[in-house]
């Protein structure tokens, strides 16, 4: 019988086993994996569950604002959604516009290139609203890419000190497979910590930079309407 036959017969142990049993640099390095791998999930489930909701409202928010508009103004509109919809971030970029708008108005009529400095306080506004929807994805990629090498790197640590301990002390092999053993389980629970990570930022990601590209449509309807509400009243 092959020599990795015969040891894989007289050397039975579980991952679970294996990992429990670890010491050193393996052990360091499966720690820092389920942190990493914890967290994520803390991240994937809060963001999924804050992300889904704000997309919902986002929709509810353009269509009742949609509607307003047919009837009402720009201020009737945002005092009437503000009030329903306080931290949502098309709320937040509508108020900001008809804040520098009044401002503007009272230095006079508006005129074409006022629109430049009402496209600029949005965007002041918009920045740290995109690094809000974004929070969180980071974390899931630096753990969707580096977790596979961490458990690489305790694999590989775990079968030099197997390997060096046979050479010195003239071990036998079925003696040094448990500790192989355990050093392959670091990279099992890196894979396992990556790809929940890698899945949950393409998702989350996608709903991101919807959620985004609407922001921006919404800040060029709002240049649209002041263009069309307040430039031409004053001709």
């Amino acid at each position: 019988m092959p020599v990795s036959l015969l040891l894989l017969a007289q050397v039975e142990m579980d991952p679970m086993t294996a990992a429990l049993q670890s010491r050193g640099m393996v052990l360091f390095v499966l720690v820092a994996l389920v942190i990493l791998s914890v967290v994520s999930w803390v991240i994937i489930g809060s963001r999924a569950i804050a992300l889904r909701a704000l997309r919902k409202e986002t929709a509810v928010f353009r269509g009742q604002f949609a509607e307003l508009l047919k009837t009402a103004d720009l201020t009737t509109a945002a005092e009437h959604l503000g009030k329903k919809h306080v931290s949502l971030p098309h709320t937040r970029i509508l108020a900001t516009v008809l804040k520098e708008l009044h401002q503007l108005e009272v230095l006079g009529p508006l005129r074409e290139e006022d629109l430049d400095s009402l496209e600029r306080a949005m965007r002041r506004t918009a920045e740290p609203l995109v690094d809000d929807l974004e929070s969180g994805l980071q974390l899931l990629a630096t753990t969707a890419t580096a977790a596979p090498f961490m458990g690489l790197f305790g694999t590989v640590w775990g079968i030099m000190g197997a390997f060096g301990g046979l050479a010195d002390t003239g071990t036998i092999l079925q003696t040094v497979a448990p500790h192989i053993a355990q050093a392959l389980v670091a990279t099992a629970v890196g894979l396992l910590a990556a790809i929940p990570a890698s899945i949950a930022y393409n998702g989350l990601g996608r709903i991101v930079r919807r959620l985004v590209t609407d922001l921006d449509c919404f800040a060029e309807e709002l240049l649209i309407q002041i263009r069309r509400r307040h430039l031409r009243s004053k001709d």
